[in-house]
């Protein structure tokens, strides 16, 4: 099977966030190979209001597992580190891990929206996507990271950790 390249965005806003993170980063580390990671970024919880501030890293992942099957086994790797998918809408959380993009596959199914639908909203993603993949394209938007950066209606400025 060729490689395909899988940008992966953590979050975390609840108990150890550096351990969380990187959790999950070993447990991706299953899947094929991590090829980069960026820095954590810190910004204000986003859709809902929280007292825990969120820390987000993107990965970018090259393996050969198809779409609907890697985003099962990231689900599955939520679980195994705690999470619960129980309330509907935003909520505090241990881990949350999204594919971002896969390659420049455009594709809509009721587990996997690629590219992911509200990415180019959000500097949280947009500043650590620009850090491992600083070429990518949004494959509907036909935008450069930063191109999308400069018209992000986010107003938060995330803080990039060391």
């Amino acid at each position: 099977d060729f490689m395909k390249e899988v940008l992966i965005l953590l979050g975390t806003n609840l108990g150890d966030k550096h351990e969380n993170l990187a959790k999950a980063i070993e447990s991706i580390g299953r899947f094929g190979k991590i090829h980069r990671t960026s820095a954590c970024y810190e910004s204000p919880a986003w859709g809902y209001e929280s007292t825990s501030s969120y820390f987000n890293q993107v990965l970018l992942l090259h393996t050969a597992i198809e779409p609907g099957v890697l985003m099962q086994a990231l689900l599955g790797v939520e679980q195994e580190l705690g999470r619960e998918r129980l309330v509907e809408g935003y909520a505090d959380r241990l881990i949350d891990i999204d594919i971002l993009s896969i390659d420049a596959m455009v594709r809509q199914t009721a587990l996997l929206e690629l590219p992911h639908p509200r990415m180019h909203l959000r500097r949280f993603t947009l500043l650590p996507l620009q850090e491992v993949h600083p070429e990518w394209m949004h494959p509907i938007l036909k935008k450069s990271i930063s191109e999308l950066l400069e018209v992000c209606p986010d107003p938060a400025v995330p803080t990039r950790l060391s």
